[in-house]
């Protein structure tokens, strides 16, 4: 099975929340791919934590390194023209924000190129609502 993981699901690997240990058997149990973009937004999330004094500036750059390690295993989308084209559409269709609709629209583009199920994964109402809209399966 293959899993697309967006920022929303991809962060809760570094920090600690209720669905922590859900993504963590979702990503040791199948296929992961992600969206290049999740890189920023995690990298912004910790940032933000960072700021708000949650990590210490250790904590952050280690879960930084873990992070960056991990992407490189990770089967990642690259925003391609294509991508962005789908997220233009589904940005007309579903009331989602742009970063959203590049998440679905990576997804899309790999469902195409696949010919086994892909399931969604995230923690965000809108864009699960959508992504079902869209024909994901969601775990």
């Amino acid at each position: 099975m293959i899993r697309y993981f967006d920022a929303s699901a991809l962060a809760k690997r570094y920090v600690a929340e209720p669905e922590s240990k859900v993504v963590e058997h979702l990503l040791s149990d199948g296929i992961a791919v992600t969206c290049r973009q999740s890189e920023a937004e995690i990298a912004s999330a910790l940032a933000r934590r960072r700021r708000e004094g949650v990590l210490t500036a250790a904590v952050r750059d280690r879960l930084l390194a873990s992070m960056q390690r991990d992407m490189a295993s990770l089967y990642v989308v690259e925003v391609s023209p294509e991508v962005s084209a789908h997220a233009c559409r589904l940005l007309m269709r579903h009331k989602l924000r742009a970063g959203d609709a590049l998440h679905l629209a990576s997804a899309l583009v790999l469902l195409g190129r696949s010919d086994i199920t892909v399931q969604f994964v995230a923690y965000d109402q809108a864009l699960n609502e959508a992504a079902l809209k869209e024909g994901f399966e969601l775990p």
